[in-house]
């Protein structure tokens, strides 16, 4: 990895966590290449075994559950339908001392009863929901009405699943959920000690049973003795996560020494390493459940892909464009008004569909399209690049989940200043046309005006902002680095 790349993680973490940064444990650069060496190790192992899904994040032997490829895919709402739990577990992300009841809510809009809940589904085209909470079967009735009125709507054109800690499953709940049209229940065995009641249970009324749960390293031989004993009850499907902190975790996740990593969600090494090795031994005892592990690094770059994409589409202008990873771009063009006005007039003359551009109304400067960029006169025009994260929120709380009722609220991520007309080539080259970077790069450097004293700096400057926006234009591949 880049040094100055991974310096900016860094800075970011710990600007992020704040003041608790230097209470948690971080790896040294020593730790930090043993770990790495110790994960490519056992990565290596895999490698004739495992599939690695969307871009190379998410190993997993066997197929993915219908959720999870749901989930991969886009398309999934995962209905936060209480605060309320029947456990208290080390790991929980949540604030387990706020135990009330709450409306259920997806993406932060809240629903107050099911017909609102199917507005959201309709408008974002939802093709999956997942009933999560908190213990969501602690307002069974609430969540039966939720996925019955569901099912009539939409048939089964949607796909429904719920988590759940196994504490309230009893037969007539399940059967109760099966008729409502359940297609899937999701099992955290390790809130109750992996007892298989529950599951073995479930086998007899839910088509899929898949147990979810976060690999704790210190229930690492508990874990690979139960692999077996998962299969030969019927289980489908075992996801492991990888543990993440949160602000009210982390106590309890420095008590046991973890090391967290300066990736989004400051997921804990041990974790994966945890998960890698259960997929080893799984691999070396030729067993045949589906395992599949889910790590922050594919939460972040997907999940997060899916709620900017399905918020992009409804907010998207003609003169911007939706980046692969689902950021929202477009160029800005300032110039005194005759140019604007000149340049206006080339795009009429070559037939440019007006939605690619809008001039405000001093006609002192025009958003555009890109392919709009060879008709800016770049000898007075000053152009940026612009990137924001699509953002959306309802005119009137009580109008409902409809297009009408959703206003923009992007927010600004980045923005280059003063491109040159060969930064714009090169970024075109580099993300319009998928050359490589060390072929752009030599372009620029061969190509770019050094003439004045401070040309060099700018172009320094356009090249290192061709780098940043790569965090802006594409995902990542592969699992990260560790450090």
């Amino acid at each position: 990895m880049d040094k100055n790349h991974k310096s900016n993680l860094i800075n970011s973490v710990r600007k992020k966590v704040g003041w608790v940064y230097s209470d948690l444990l971080w790896l040294s650069e020593d730790e930090a290449q043993r770990a790495n060496e110790q994960r490519n190790e056992l990565v290596s192992r895999l490698s004739d075994w495992v599939t690695y899904s969307f871009q190379g994040s998410k190993p997993h032997y066997g197929p993915l559950s219908p959720g999870c490829l749901i989930c991969g895919n886009g398309g999934w709402g995962c209905n936060y339908f209480n605060n309320r739990c029947t456990r208290h577990c080390f790991y929980c992300p949540q604030d387990r001392s706020d135990n009330k009841a709450c409306t259920p809510e997806t993406d932060g809009i809240v629903f107050n009863d099911p017909a609102e809940h199917i507005l959201f589904l309709k408008t974002f085209k939802i093709k999956g929901v997942g009933f999560s909470g908190g213990e969501p079967l602690l307002e069974l009735e609430r969540l039966l009405a939720h996925i019955t009125a569901i099912r009539q709507e939409f048939d089964n054109s949607l796909y429904l699943w719920m988590y759940t800690n196994g504490d309230l499953v009893k037969r007539g709940v399940l059967k109760q959920l099966r008729q409502a049209g359940l297609d899937e229940i999701r099992f955290d065995l390790s809130a109750r000690s992996y007892n298989l009641d529950p599951v073995i249970l479930a086998t007899e009324f839910i088509p899929t049973v898949t147990v979810e749960i976060p690999a704790i390293p210190e229930d690492f031989d508990l874990l690979k003795n139960l692999l077996g004993k998962m299969e030969a009850v019927g289980v489908n499907f075992l996801n492991l996560h990888q543990l993440r902190v949160s602000k009210h975790n982390y106590k309890a996740f420095l008590k046991r020494h973890y090391h967290f990593l300066h990736q989004p969600g400051l997921p804990v090494m041990e974790s994966e390493m945890c998960a890698l090795q259960l997929l080893n031994y799984a691999r070396e005892n030729r067993l045949s459940l589906p395992i599949n592990y889910c790590n922050a690094a594919y939460k972040n770059r997907f999940q997060n892909l899916d709620l900017r994409q399905r918020k992009a589409r409804l907010v998207l202008k003609g003169f911007e464009e939706v980046t692969q990873a689902a950021y929202i771009r477009s160029f800005r063009v300032a110039d005194a008004p005759e140019k604007i006005i000149s340049m206006v007039k080339r795009f009429e003359e070559h037939k440019c569909l007006p939605a690619l551009w809008q001039c405000n109304d001093r006609k002192t400067e025009a958003s555009i399209h890109s392919d709009l960029l060879p008709y800016v006169d770049w000898s007075s025009a000053e152009v940026t690049l612009m990137y924001v994260e699509p953002g959306l929120r309802l005119k009137n709380q009580r109008g409902g989940v409809v297009e009408s009722n959703l206003e923009p609220m992007n927010a600004e991520v980045f923005k280059a200043n003063a491109w040159s007309e060969i930064a714009a080539e090169g970024w075109r080259r580099l993300y319009k046309q998928n050359r490589s970077p060390e072929e752009v790069f030599k372009f620029l450097f061969q190509n770019y005006p050094l003439i004045g004293a401070n040309d060099l700096s700018h172009l320094q400057k356009e090249t290192g902002e061709l780098k940043q926006i790569a965090a802006w234009e594409e995902l990542e591949r592969g699992l990260p680095e560790v450090f």
